[in-house]
């Protein structure tokens, strides 16, 4: 049995209901509904209008149990907050903008199997009005949760990472899921989406304007069905946003592939692939939310600029040759600049489609760095630092020429057409360095200064991690995938943000 208490004349009136997750002293049994009510028995003659709170009702999210709903009444208009917290985790607090008589809020960002204590306070004069709680339950079993291995939380960036597991070689143990850790690792959100076929979830990405999270679908072995691309949903699982159902696999000419992200403008960017025979290339893409195209280009459009093609691996059936795995359009400037695997970071004009620079070898950058490799060599997905665009980071993973992975920056001056290295982290001077020799992997840069590292295809001698790293080359904080014989959970890519939650004292 859970208590409810209710605060109000200067005593406190205890009720005793059933919990819908029925939560006991040393054992959980098997949820039997989905509503918590909270309100006094039938019996009770007392008038509910004279307590600050009435109709209290605490229901479970069914599409993320470490969630749930708290709903409740005030006969008057009161502002609201709520701090929800247990034992062993200090929980949040979250509040309301506004006075209103009736109150919903969405509690989020719970551990797994946890009693949390629920309080609700009236915003103008602290009083805590009312009390409940509720007991989170288990996440999908087919999620391979990282270990934390280093977490010195004073030079952390606060936050939550989001991330989209996949697996090799064994990709029947994969499922289309998203989720979420907290800074000790724990996780506390996942979101499920399955459609017909086989298909995985990928570049997550969360919305700070709208706090939705934004991420494309990734369809295999599904030619010939229609399903959606992408989707958009908010923290409660809720799809807001759904592409229009398409046939098509990822790497088709029909689908998308690497990235797939919303624009400021709340257009849709992404990659297509695009076949000439059996060359591989690239077509990107802008599209509004029906599906409307804005903006194309893609490199046999310019045989003038790209004369040359070249397979990464000549004795491969299919000829890779640009292998495009980042995109960035800035509409307000008129450029956009995207990246290839194997030929560089370049610049162009959106309305003549013109190549402005190439950045990397062979380009238009004169370097001031002494440095035996100072370009990089098969990056993935560059970052600029601010909206100068004159800082901009590479995840390098030297599958070219050096033969190991680093992190590198670049400050760059384009009217005299100079770069210069400003930081490099490899990790070898510490034994913390890597090889994605397969590819795949991410950097993006942190409020705090640091950098957030995901570790891409690494052999099985190594653990695919997500790391973070201080500009004086202190790994902070890292977490290990699971690796067992003839498994291993990959990363491709992990975003960190500050999720609109206040974090209660640990």
């Amino acid at each position: 049995m859970r208590k409810i208490s209710y605060l109000f004349f200067g005593f406190v009136l205890i009720f005793s209901v059933s919990c819908g997750n029925k939560v006991h002293i040393g054992e959980i049994d098997v949820p039997d509904g989905d509503e918590i009510v909270s309100d006094a028995d039938d019996n009770d003659d007392s008038d509910v209008h004279d307590r600050p709170v009435f109709n209290l009702k605490v229901e479970k999210n069914e599409k993320n149990v470490l969630s749930c709903r708290l709903t409740f009444s005030t006969t008057d208009e009161r502002k609201t907050f709520v701090k929800y917290y247990s034992p062993v985790h200090s929980g949040y607090k979250i509040g309301e903008d506004e006075a209103k008589k009736e109150h919903y809020f969405f509690l989020w960002g719970m551990r797994e199997n946890r009693n949390y204590k629920i309080e609700i306070y009236d915003e103008a004069n602290g009083e805590l009005l009312a009390t409940d709680e509720f007991h989170s339950g288990k996440a999908p079993e087919y999620i391979f949760p990282p270990y934390l291995v280093t977490n010195e939380k004073e030079s952390v960036q606060p936050g939550f990472v989001i991330l989209a597991q996949q697996s090799y070689p064994d990709d029947e143990r994969m499922e289309p899921v998203v989720f979420m850790l907290d800074q000790d690792g724990f996780i506390v959100w996942y979101f499920e989406h399955r459609i017909s076929g086989f298909s995985l979830l990928g570049d997550p990405s969360y919305q700070k304007k709208t706090n939705t999270i934004f991420l494309g679908v990734q369809k295999g072995l599904m030619d010939d069905v229609l399903a959606v691309d992408g989707i958009e949903i908010d923290f409660e699982g809720n799809i807001v946003w759904q592409s229009p159902e398409l046939p098509g696999s990822i790497y088709s000419e029909t689908s998308w592939h690497h990235m797939y992200r919303v624009l400021e403008d709340d257009t849709v960017l992404f990659i297509q692939a695009q076949y000439d025979g059996r060359v591989v290339s690239d077509r990107i893409l802008n599209v509004d939310r029906d599906y409307n195209e804005l903006w194309n280009w893609g490199y046999f459009d310019s045989p003038d600029y790209f004369d040359t093609i070249e397979c990464q691996d000549p004795d491969d059936y299919w000829c890779d040759w640009t292998h495009t795995n980042s995109a960035k359009m800035f509409k307000e400037d008129n450029v956009v600049y995207f990246n290839s695997l194997w030929l560089g970071f370049y610049k162009m004009n959106m309305e003549t489609k013109e190549i402005i620079w190439k950045f990397g070898k062979d380009g238009d950058f004169t370097m001031l760095s002494d440095h035996p490799y100072p370009w990089p060599a098969a990056s993935h997905d560059p970052k600029f630092f601010d909206a100068s665009r004159k800082r901009l980071l590479f995840l390098d993973n030297g599958m070219t020429e050096r033969f190991y992975s680093r992190i590198i920056e670049y400050e760059i001056d384009e009217e005299a057409m100079t770069a210069e290295i400003t930081f490099e982290y490899d990790g070898r001077d510490s034994g913390h360095n890597w090889f994605a020799v397969n590819g795949w992997g991410d950097v993006d840069y942190l409020e705090n200064g640091n950098f957030l590292v995901t570790k891409g295809s690494v052999d099985e001698t190594q653990n695919s991690s997500l790391f973070e790293v201080t500009r004086d080359g202190r790994v902070v904080w890292e977490v290990y995938t699971v690796q067992e014989e003839g498994f291993m959970i990959e990363l491709y890519n992990a975003e960190k943000f500050v999720p609109p939650l206040e974090f209660l004292n640990e």
